[in-house]
């Protein structure tokens, strides 16, 4: 089990009851039972190489020991706080001198189920933050006939730490050619699906070229001008790209950049896989929207199938049936100043003729106004489950 490290403070032990130490080490055993990990006082150079530094203030006077500890890490300030010893007066004079500073903290405070709570919003953003900052994406050809859908490569680096790295498509047509894809269950399941033998081989020679790629120019995520591989292969690469974001790996059709994007951040903030989707058809009355493409990550369906690419009738596309659940809808821009993150319920899925071949019919918590009115874009990513207070939350910190 991994733990979670924090920086123990108390003000001198002249001024304090002896007994802070033994209710500090019981406190934290308690919060430990609620976060399903251990929580342990460590030292400072330990607890600041963490992508969450936590400071335990155990009590009163230990306001000057978090002054001269605190520019060993960055904001925000966690303040873990007891509800005996003037541990939670103390922390807000510490409040008080990061406010003066202009720098954000947050004290925690309350039950060991209330703490352990927002304790693991905190750790999943932070941790989503520290992956973000070592990530390099591919882009495969641009985004062509999406007019709102580039990124700006060096504000990406700037504002996470995300490196957009821009390849030519022809690289990814020289690497299909060379044939070969990993064997795995995904590709097993697959082929046992019934499909046109020749058409599943080359979706998979596809995947199996990107996986080389990602593999040589180290990359986290990709995304394809997948619509010019009609022409230069014969296929799609919607069945590589669904193979791709089931095994966790981010990938996005079109060459669309923001998707690309959004897609590795709702993946470092959730473990969910990411299901890049077209808004379809809007009923604002009823607060419900169809979403369809033909990339459904091959982990999210209780059950699919598989059938051709829906404009072009060719290669091979995913169809999918999937039990009502809750959902969340996600977008950001390349600056990451503006996102939608919405809480949906997966009312149905549907195999309707003129749409994209795995189709939800959602019902949205907040109903239809953004799409409406101010939509970043096309393409928005679903997942399975409500992240949204973990969304929130890392945007809060951009």
């Amino acid at each position: 089990m991994s733990a979670l490290k924090v920086k123990f403070l108390m003000g001198p032990a002249e001024c304090n009851d002896r007994n802070i130490p033994e209710y500090s080490r019981e406190f934290l055993a308690e919060l430990s039972k609620a976060m399903g990990e251990e929580v342990v006082c460590a030292e400072m150079d330990e607890v600041s190489a963490q992508p969450l530094p936590v400071y335990f203030i155990a009590s009163g006077g230990a306001e000057r020991g978090f002054e001269a500890a605190y520019e060993q890490t960055k904001e925000p300030y966690i303040l873990l706080t007891t509800p005996a010893y003037n541990s939670l007066a103390a922390s807000m004079e510490i409040m008080g001198f990061l406010q003066e500073h202009g720098l954000k903290g947050e004290i925690l405070h309350g039950s060991a189920e209330t703490i352990a709570k927002r304790l693991k919003v905190l750790k999943r953003v932070a941790d989503a933050k520290a992956k973000l900052a070592h990530t390099r994406l591919g882009c495969f050809g641009t985004p062509g006939g999406l007019i709102a859908s580039e990124a700006d490569f060096d504000v990406m680096k700037k504002v996470s730490g995300m490196e957009l790295v821009l390849f030519g498509l022809d690289e990814l047509v020289e690497e299909y050619h060379k044939g070969g894809y990993p064997e795995n269950a995904y590709t097993e399941d697959l082929k046992k699906k019934g499909y046109a033998a020749d058409e599943i081989e080359k979706a998979l020679n596809v995947y199996g070229a990107l996986k080389r790629l990602i593999d040589k120019y180290d990359l986290q995520g990709v995304t394809v001008k997948c619509f010019d591989l009609l022409d230069l292969i014969h296929t799609t690469g919607c069945l590589a790209l669904a193979i791709l974001n089931a095994e966790g790996i981010p990938a996005a059709c079109e060459g669309d950049q923001k998707s690309l994007v959004s897609m590795a951040v709702l993946a470092a903030l959730t473990g969910e896989s990411g299901f890049m989707a077209n808004p379809s058809c809007m009923d604002p009355e009823a607060s419900e929207i169809i979403f369809a493409h033909c990339t459904l990550p091959i982990d999210m369906p209780d059950n699919y199938t598989l059938t051709t690419h829906f404009e072009s009738g060719i290669g091979v596309a995913v169809a999918c049936d999937i039990a009502s659940q809750p959902m969340t809808i996600f977008k950001c821009d390349d600056t990451l100043t503006r996102y939608y993150a919405g809480r949906a319920n997966l009312i149905e899925t549907m195999h309707r003729k003129d749409l994209c071949r795995s189709q939800m019919r959602l019902h949205l918590e907040d109903g239809t106004g953004y799409f409406s009115s101010h939509p970043i874009s096309n393409h928005h990513i679903i997942c399975k489950g409500d992240w949204k207070e973990v969304i929130d939350e890392y945007f809060s910190q951009m």
